[in-house]
């Protein structure tokens, strides 16, 4: 199986397009990887003081619209399990984060934390016990 690989847009183009949308200063810019996708993170302050992030799909330089669709708990758990294969213990849905525990195939338990409302990976913690 032959695979292309992408090149990414650099820190300084996705800086430009993110002050397209919002006009002011760049106060952190982070490459992130938000459902496999690479996603630059872009923290602007407005000039009249309103802070608004900008995502920008780091392949193709296209904004990412703010409004989403929620995170199904069933997709919500099919992510999970692409993090860390094995058996799902719990699922608890609270302040707007699914918190799904896995018990791993390699018998280490998994807490994989996913915000609901905008389809992203928040956090990721691993428990040897």
């Amino acid at each position: 199986m032959i695979s292309e690989k992408r090149s990414l847009l650099l820190k300084e183009q996705a800086k430009l397009l993110a002050l397209k949308e919002h006009k002011g200063i760049v106060k952190s810019i982070s490459l992130s990887k938000i459902l496999s996708l690479p996603i630059y993170i872009v923290d602007i302050l407005t000039l009249n003081g309103e802070e608004h992030k900008v995502k920008i799909n780091a392949e193709t330089g296209n904004v990412l619209k703010e409004k989403t669709i929620p995170l199904t708990k069933s997709r919500a758990k099919a992510y999970a399990l692409r993090q860390h294969k094995g058996i799902i213990e719990s699922v608890v849905l609270a302040n707007k984060q699914y918190e799904i525990v896995i018990l791993g195939l390699d018998g280490k338990t998994y807490t994989v934390k996913i915000d609901a409302e905008m389809d992203v990976l928040a956090q990721e913690e691993r428990n040897v016990q």
